[in-house]
């Protein structure tokens, strides 16, 4: 391989032992994958020339860093950057729930679960029905309600509607994850394939996440390759990883 261009699909999943990995998932198109290798080191100086020449250089710490742009916006993609613990909620009805008290005309509140809301009905505390033309699901896909009237009705008001399912993904609910990383992609140049292996990617939190948009969102993230004990057992795998590139003729 002399001249080279890469891309490829990058496939995330546990660390077995071995070190092997365990289930992996396609975390979709990137716009770029980088790694990073670096060492600190200290200097010594000698003191017996007058010159003070540099007479030796220790290796202090060794890193290998990660930093990678991701295009799809997936619950796996953002639980990596958001620390979140994903929660599936599944479709269903929800009955009374409390609305916040001393509502006026024109006031607008947003439902606990507020995914796609249909055959919503407001009731006061005594308990009575509100009618349907003194409210307005103004917004069905985010659970916006807007009051018209509420003249005459005793609040709290209690709302009863169903929704469908959504994942939630709570911040920092989860520990800062750490997954296996596997690159199989080709040199463009020549359609060789090559093969990225890191055994312990720590990713840290989003520095950044665009919620709005003129342009593609995208997650980029960063880590850094732990290093692996068991790993470094074996030379010929390494105690961060392995690159794997066809042999040359």
């Amino acid at each position: 391989m002399k001249d080279f261009s890469f891309q490829g699909r990058i496939e995330l999943g546990t660390r077995l032992a071995g070190p092997k990995p365990g289930k992996l998932f396609w975390v979709g198109d990137q716009s770029s994958c980088d790694l990073t290798f670096e060492t600190d080191t200290e200097d010594r100086t000698e003191t017996y020339s007058g010159n003070r020449l540099q007479s030796a250089q220790l290796t202090t710490a060794t890193r290998v860093s990660l930093e990678l742009v991701l295009r799809y916006g997936t619950a796996e993609n953002l639980q990596l950057g958001l620390y979140a613990t994903p929660n599936n909620v599944a479709g269903a009805s929800v009955m009374d729930e409390p609305l916040p008290d001393a509502l006026a005309a024109g006031d607008r509140i947003v439902l606990a679960k507020g995914a796609n809301v249909s055959a919503l009905t407001l009731n006061d505390a005594t308990p009575a029905p509100v009618d349907s033309g003194d409210f307005v699901l103004e917004n069905a896909a985010g659970g916006i309600v807007r009051i018209i009237d509420p003249t005459g009705y005793t609040q709290p008001l209690t709302a009863d509607y169903t929704h469908e399912a959504f994942i939630s993904l709570p911040f920092f609910t989860a520990p800062p994850p750490e997954r296996y990383l596997y690159l199989h992609g080709i040199n463009t140049l020549d359609n060789s394939p090559v093969r990225l292996h890191l055994y312990r990617v720590k990713f840290q939190p989003i520095a950044s996440l665009p919620l709005i948009n003129s342009s593609f969102g995208e997650i980029s993230l960063t880590g850094t390759a732990l290093f692996d004990s068991e790993g470094a057992l074996d030379p010929t795998l390494g105690g961060f990883g392995r690159m794997e590139i066809p042999q040359e003729s």
